[in-house]
């Protein structure tokens, strides 16, 4: 067949894919037919000391195939970092649609062999517990991802299909963070448990109706635009009523949604089983959603020590999360040890700025950063000069705000971004028919697809080290919970 043609037909396969496994077929096909997997197997490369990574695969590998246990521990406890040598490097995986170079993907396998191989193995140099100090310290060394679902009102539907794709690939983090739209999300990922997560995924058995315009004499009276009651019950149709301890329990996933404050002197929060384990998911969930002129803020709910549902903090409100935080980087980092974040990014002013490796890659994808960078810079000294030049505390409120946003990283170090079109622009604060919501949510799963890979490889490790740990854990609470039966009397 003419190569031009395979390219094509690979092209079109995967446009029309409908699930993850036809989709790899096709690309794994179109690397082939464009000479991609050639690059694969060359080691070298500038954009990684590939040297690095060959001599510690062939350090672990000799450790482990002599049954060196000790040594190899060592080697392991010392030299396993996240992104080492720059193997997580984007531009490694600019070039073929499905992985990067084959010394990586050994490297890490081999890796994540040597680890099973410590965990399984019986040696009489290793006592018990000094294996699962190993395992511990070094699953808090290494750290661990994280998934953040950013604001965008309806253009939030995509998210659904970001977690939907890594939920089917068995790659959804634990951590999880929302804010505004993402908060819906999150918190319908962190009410459920995990056989429960395919069905919720389902758009037949979800609540997408978020949106009703108020009257004019209601907008009038609430100073908002629409009904923050139908918001209400959109999510109280798709997240059980938790508190954060409670969801928890239930999903074994971290949630974290973030707020805004609606007046001066308070900080953004991020509000988790950590931070705020008695606090209700339902009112967090809708203040973090509402955005200022289009909602008014929202009252926090708690849990007393009584059972029941009292104010929290009764003289402030909250509003949306995705005005002072939308990706809480430096909280998830200190708070679960997160240390690689993935971000589905639908914010409507954010995504038209930010680059796709596979569309906008080159002279496109600088020039796409260094026009963000100027209106950005433009646009903050602007806010800056009405920030403290105008008297109005009510404008300056609204100018902080604004300055808040232009200030934000919205990226991580894997970023999915949906396309953009002035159709989803003119009906961001739309229901949409069931037909746009299942195109809107496979759309996500598309994005997510193209990364599988990267983020099967640069979660792989943490995800072993952190199975590890659970099994053996179980295995030491063994043999206390045999001494603690009570042996019947004869």
């Amino acid at each position: 067949m003419n190569t031009n043609k395979r390219i094509r037909d690979c092209r079109l396969a995967m446009r029309h894919a409908r699930d993850y496994p036809t989709w790899r077929e096709a690309a794994l096909a179109f690397d082939d037919a464009s000479g991609f997997n050639d690059w694969k197997h060359e080691d070298e490369s500038p954009d990684y000391d590939w040297q690095l990574i060959r001599s510690r695969l062939t350090q672990i590998r000799q450790y482990r195939d002599t049954r060196q246990v000790v040594k190899l521990m060592r080697h392991l406890r010392q030299g396993l970092h996240w992104n080492l040598g720059n193997s997580a490097n984007a531009a490694l995986y600019s070039h073929a649609y499905i992985g990067t170079k084959r010394l990586i993907e050994t490297y890490l396998a081999e890796v994540v062999a040597a680890l099973q191989f410590i965990a399984d193995g019986q040696f009489p140099e290793l006592p018990a517990d000094e294996k699962l100090r190993f395992f511990r310290e070094t699953t808090a060394s290494f750290g661990r991802s994280a998934l953040m679902l950013s604001g965008g009102a309806t253009l939030g539907l995509f998210h659904v299909g970001v977690v939907k794709a890594l939920v089917r690939e068995d790659l959804l983090p634990d951590v999880i963070s929302g804010s505004s739209a993402g908060s819906i999300v999150a918190s319908v990922v962190g009410t459920r448990g995990p056989d429960e997560l395919e069905s919720l995924l389902d758009p037949d058995n979800s609540y997408y109706h978020f949106w009703t315009p108020l009257g004019f004499g209601d907008m009038l009276r609430s100073g908002a635009l629409m009904d923050q009651k139908q918001i209400a019950l959109g999510i109280a149709r798709n997240t059980h009523d938790l508190t954060f301890e409670e969801s928890h329990a239930r999903s074994g996933r971290i949630v974290n949604i973030t707020v805004s404050p609606a007046g001066s002197n308070q900080q953004p929060r991020l509000l988790n089983y950590l931070t705020t384990p008695y606090l209700y998911l339902r009112e967090a969930v809708l203040a973090s959603s509402a955005v200022p002129l289009l909602f008014p803020p929202v009252q926090l709910m708690t849990k007393d020590e009584h059972g029941e549902r009292v104010p929290y903090m009764p003289s402030l409100r909250w509003t949306d999360g995705s005005l002072k935080s939308d990706l809480p980087g430096i909280r998830l980092r200190r708070l679960h040890n997160v240390n690689h974040f993935i971000v589905s990014q639908t914010n409507p002013h954010v995504i038209p700025f930010l680059r796709d490796m596979h569309r906008d890659g080159g002279f496109t994808g600088a020039v796409r950063d260094a026009a963000f960078g100027a209106i950005r810079g433009s646009a903050q000294s602007v806010l800056g000069l009405g920030r403290f030049g105008l008297p109005l505390p009510g404008v300056r409120q609204q100018l902080d705000n604004a300055s808040s946003i232009l200030d934000q990283d919205y990226r991580g170090h894997i970023t999915i971004l949906p396309k953009v079109t002035v159709w989803r622009y003119a009906h961001v604060t739309a229901n949409p028919k069931l037909e746009a919501v299942t195109r809107f949510i496979l759309e996500g799963e598309r994005a997510t697809w193209k990364r599988i890979a990267m983020i099967r490889n640069q979660s792989m490790i943490s995800q072993t080290l952190n199975r590890c740990v659970k099994r053996l854990e179980a295995e030491a609470l063994q043999p206390k919970q045999r001494r603690l039966k009570i042996v019947p009397k004869s």
